[in-house]
C-alpha cells in the first residue's frame, strides 16, 4: 500500500507538472445523463463486457491471451491514462486483434480475488495473461503508447516477466538477455531486483567497461548502492567520466547515489521504527569532505525524511522552514512536504504554517511568465492548504454542512416549509427541510452528500435552483401570502452565496428573461385577427427560436466567463450544437484540470458523449418496452424498412397533447404510404397513461417507459416534451424537434422528395 501511495502521489504531481432548449409551447425537465464510453472510444480498445470467467473461457476459445487493466475509482493517473492511451486508434487496432481485453476495478470483489493472486500494489498496473490466468508480463505505471506497444509485443513473442524470471533463474547469463531482464524487472516494479541484477552483471566485466556509452546507461538506470564497488570506481574517477558524459549528467547521478545512501539509516524491528543516528551523522561528516553537488540539500533531505519517520512534526517543519529561508523553490519538492504534513501530521500549528507555505506557492504561480500553464499546479497548493486548515476534509466519507438561509415576505397558513429537493428526471426527492419563523427568516443546515444543483422550494410553490457545494447560501423569497389561490407564475429569485452561486443566479436570471421574452412575442401574435391558428402558431414558435438562440448566445458568453467554476458545467449542459463546440470543448477541458472528481463532470462528459450518438444523421438507440395489452415489446428497431415518427409525449403534458392533433393529421396523410408512428409515454402513472390513450384514441402504437423514462431521456438526451423525431428507412435519426408543419414538411420531403416551399407570413 506504501508503493501504491507513492506512485499515485508521483503520478499526480507529475501531470501538475507537466441546451437543453425551451419555449412556451414545450413542457421541460430536468436532464438526465448516461455514464458510458464516449463517442470516439469505439477506435480505441474494446473491452471484454463478460465477467472474469467469461472472459477466461473466451481466451481459451480464440487462443488471445487476456490483457487486463487493473484500476481503481479513485485512481487519477488510471483515469488520465485510460482516456488518453487506451482511446487511441493504433492502440485499439493492435490489442483488439490481439487480446482479450478486460478493465477490472480492484476494489471490486472479484477484483480483491485478483488483486491478492496477482500482488497488485500500485495503479495503474496492466497484466498479461494467459487462458488459464497465468500471468506472463506486467507492466507498473501508466506507460506511453510507444511503451504500451513494445511490452504487448514482448509478451507475445514471449519474453514478458515470467518467462524471463524463469530464464534467468535457468542459468541465462547472456549479455543481451540480461540487458532485456533489467529493463522487463524495472517496467514490472522490481527495481530493487533489476538493481541487484545489474550489480551482479558488473561483477562479471571489467569496470573499466563503465566508460563506454551502453554501460553507463545500465549504470545510471539501475544502480543504487552508493557502496556497490562499481559506484565508489565512478567516484574516484568522476573528472574522467564527466569528460566523457558530461557534468551535469555525472554530478545527477552522485547525487542520487548519496542521496539513496543517507536514507538508509532508518531499520524497522518489530514493527517499530529505529534511528540509526550515530550511523547518520558518521555518514554526514565523510559526505561533507566529498566532491559532491548539493551536498547540503541532500543531508537536508535526509533529516526531514527522519524527522518525518520519527512523527516529529516540529522538527519536520523547521527545516523545512530553514530551507525555504535559504531559497528553495522547488514546486514538487514544497507540494510534497504540505501532502506529508496533512497526511499525518495533527498539530494544528504546524498545519497552519504548512499550509501558509501553500498559500505563498500558490500565489508565486501567478507570478511566473507561464501563469496560465500554472493554473493546475496553483489549485492544488490551494487544495492542499485547504485540507491542512480543514484536516476533516481528509476523510473520504466527510461531506460538508452548509447554512442556507433567507427570510420569506409574505407568510402562509400552513404551508410555511422550505424544503431542499434534487431532482432526477421526473423524480423530485425532499433531501432537507425547515419551519419559517414567525418572523419570515428561516435557516437550514444541509449536508452536501454530492455537490451539484439543486432546487430550493418556498411553500410548495415558488422554486429556484442553487448551487450546494462548501459554501453558504442565502435566498429571499417573495412568497405567497394568504391570497386564496397561488399565482404560478415565472419569477427570478436572487441566489448569493460564494462563486458557484453567481452563476447559478445568472443562469435563473437568463431563463427568466427568456420566458418572458417569449410571452411578449406570443401574446400579441394570438390576439391578431385574420391569421389562422397555424400561421400563428408557426410565427410563435420562430420567434421563439429568436429568442431562444440569443439567450444561449448569452449562456455562451457566460460559460466563458465563469469557465474556471465547477458550476459552469450547468452552463454547458446547454449549449448544444456546432456552434458552441468550441467554447463546451475548452471549458470542459478547464473543468477536468480543476474538479476531476467532479460527479457533474462525469454526468456532462456521458452527456456530451450521448448527445454525439442521437444528432442528426446517428442511428436511433434500441429500446423495447411493452405495450398496453402487454403481449408485445416494442422500440424504434421493430418499425425498420418504414419511415418512422418517433413521439415521446406524457399525459400531464399539455403541449404534448395540443400536439395530438397534428399528429394525427400526419397519421391521415402518411400512413399508407410506409410511414409509422409510434409514441412512447413517460409517464409516471401508468393509470392516468391508459386513461390518456383512452381519451384521445390515438391510432399507432403506444408504449410507457418505465421508472417515469428514466432511461430513454437519457438514452435520446431530451429534457422537454414533446419530444418527436423521425428515422429513415434504416433507423437513422433524419429529423429531431419536428412538430406540426415542420414534421408534415419532413414527411412530405421524405414521402415524395419535394422541399417545402418557403412562405411569407403578413403581419397586420
Amino acid at each position: 500500500m506504501k508503493f501504491c501511495y507513492l506512485l499515485t502521489i508521483v503520478s499526480v504531481v507529475g501531470m501538475l507538472l507537466a441546451g437543453v432548449k425551451s419555449s412556451s409551447a414545450q413542457m421541460t425537465v430536468n436532464l438526465p445523463v448516461q455514464a458510458g464510453a464516449s463517442a470516439d472510444e469505439g477506435a480505441g480498445i474494446r473491452f471484454f463486457e463478460g465477467s472474469w470467467e467469461e472472459a477466461l473461457a473466451e481466451s481459451k476459445k480464440t487462443g488471445k491471451p487476456i490483457f487486463m487493466d487493473c484500476y481503481t475509482a479513485w485512481c487519477v493517473p488510471c483515469k488520465m491514462f485510460a482516456k488518453e492511451v487506451f482511446t487511441l486508434p493504433e492502440i485499439g487496432e493492435y490489442f483488439n486483434t490481439r487480446f482479450v481485453n478486460v478493465k477490472m476495478n480492484m476494489e471490486t470483489e472479484q477484483g480483491k480475488v485478483l488483486n491478492k493472486r496477482y500482488e497488485v500494489t500500485g495503479y495503474p498496473t496492466l497484466l498479461f495473461l494467459d487462458g488459464d490466468g497465468n500471468m506472463t508480463h506486467r507492466i507498473v505505471g501508466a506507460p506511453d503508447r510507444k511503451m504500451l506497444l513494445k511490452e504487448a509485443a514482448r509478451t507475445i513473442e514471449g519474453k514478458g516477466y515470467s518467462p524471463m524470471n524463469k530464464a534467468y533463474a535457468d542459468g541465462n547469463r547472456q549479455p543481451g538477455f540480461i540487458q532485456e531482464y533489467m529493463e522487463v524487472l524495472d517496467i514490472a516494479g522490481e527495481g530493487a531486483k533489476a538493481a541487484q541484477v545489474c550489480l551482479d552483471y558488473f561483477e562479471t566485466l571489467d569496470k573499466a567497461k563503465l566508460k563506454e556509452r551502453e554501460y553507463w546507461d545500465l549504470f545510471c538506470k539501475y544502480v543504487k548502492d552508493v557502496d556497490a564497488g562499481v559506484s565508489k570506481y565512478v567516484y574516484k574517477n568522476r573528472k574522467e567520466f564527466i569528460s566523457l558524459f558530461g557534468e551535469q549528467e555525472v554530478n545527477r547521478k552522485l547525487f542520487q547515489l548519496y542521496d539513496g545512501g543517507a536514507c538508509r539509516y532508518w531499520k524497522e524491528e518489530d514493527g517499530t521504527g529505529v534511528f540509526d543516528e550515530k550511523g547518520f551523522e558518521k555518514y554526514v561528516r565523510d559526505l561533507m569532505k566529498k566532491d559532491i553537488d548539493r551536498k547540503e540539500q541532500i543531508i537536508s533531505n535526509a533529516r526531514m525524511n527522519y524527522a518525518m519517520k520519527a512523527g516529529d512534526w516540529a522538527k519536520y517543519v523547521q527545516l523545512g522552514n530553514e530551507r525555504l529561508e535559504a531559497g528553495e523553490n522547488n514546486d514538487f519538492v514544497v507540494y510534497n512536504w504540505g501532502l506529508r504534513v496533512n497526511f499525518a501530521c495533527k498539530d494544528m500549528a504546524l498545519r497552519e504554517e504548512v499550509a501558509k507555505w501553500m498559500d505563498r506557492f500558490a500565489d508565486a504561480c501567478d507570478r511566473k511568465p507561464n501563469a496560465k500553464e500554472m493554473t493546475g499546479l496553483k489549485n492544488s497548493y490551494m487544495k492542499v492548504a485547504d485540507k491542512l486548515r480543514h484536516p476533516e476534509k481528509n476523510d473520504k466519507n466527510y461531506r460538508p454542512t452548509i447554512t442556507i438561509q433567507g427570510k420569506v415576505a409574505a407568510l402562509r397558513d400552513g404551508e410555511d416549509m422550505i424544503r431542499v429537493i434534487k431532482k432526477d428526471g421526473f423524480f423530485k426527492q425532499t433531501i432537507d427541510s425547515c419551519e419559517i419563523k414567525p418572523d419570515g427568516t428561516y435557516e437550514l443546515k444541509m449536508k452536501v452528500e454530492q455537490p451539484g444543483v439543486y432546487m430550493l422550494e418556498c411553500q410548495g410553490g415558488q422554486r429556484v435552483s442553487f448551487w450546494a457545494g462548501d459554501e453558504d447560501v442565502n435566498v429571499d423569497f417573495p412568497g405567497f401570502g394568504n391570497a386564496k389561490y397561488k399565482i404560478l407564475r415565472p419569477m427570478y429569485i436572487h441566489v448569493s452565496g460564494g462563486k458557484n452561486n453567481e452563476v447559478m443566479s445568472q443562469l435563473n436570471w437568463e431563463t427568466y428573461q427568456n420566458v418572458q421574452l417569449m410571452g411578449a412575442f406570443s401574446r400579441p401574435i394570438y390576439r391578431q385577427e385574420g391569421l389562422t391558428d397555424a400561421v400563428k402558431e408557426q410565427f410563435s414558435l420562430e420567434l421563439c427560436g429568436i429568442a431562444n438562440s440569443d439567450m444561449f448566445d448569452r449562456l455562451q458568453h457566460w460559460a466563458e466567463v465563469y469557465a474556471d467554476r465547477e458550476a459552469v458545467l450547468v452552463i454547458i449542459e446547454r449549449l448544444r450544437g456546432e456552434k458552441y463546440a468550441g467554447t463546451v470543448q475548452k471549458v470542459m477541458a478547464i473543468a477536468e484540470e480543476k474538479y476531476p472528481n467532479s460527479a457533474l463532470l462525469k454526468e456532462v462528459k456521458a452527456s456530451l458523449a450521448q448527445q454525439k450518438l442521437v444528432k442528426q444523421g446517428g442511428m436511433a438507440p434500441e429500446f423495447s418496452y411493452p405495450t398496453p395489452d402487454g403481449k408485445r415489446n416494442l422500440g424504434p428497431q421493430d418499425f425498420k424498412g418504414k419511415y418512422l415518427v418517433l413521439d415521446f409525449w406524457a399525459s400531464w403534458c399539455g403541449p404534448c397533447r395540443g400536439e395530438i392533433p397534428h399528429l394525427k393529421e400526419a397519421y391521415a396523410k402518411y400512413a399508407d404510404k410506409g410511414v409509422a408512428f409510434f409514441s412512447v409515454s413517460i409517464d409516471k402513472s401508468d393509470a392516468a397513461w391508459r386513461k390518456a390513450l383512452t381519451e384521445e384514441n390515438m391510432p399507432w402504437e403506444q408504449v410507457c417507459a418505465p421508472q417515469a423514462g428514466k432511461d430513454v431521456m437519457k438514452l435520446y438526451q431530451f429534457a422537454g416534451i414533446p419530444h418527436i423525431l423521425v428515422l429513415d428507412k434504416e433507423g437513422h435519426i433524419v429529423g429531431t424537434n419536428l412538430r406540426g408543419k415542420a414534421l408534415m414538411d419532413k414527411l412530405e420531403e421524405l414521402v415524395h422528395g419535394s422541399k417545402p416551399k418557403a412562405s411569407m407570413m403578413i403581419v397586420r
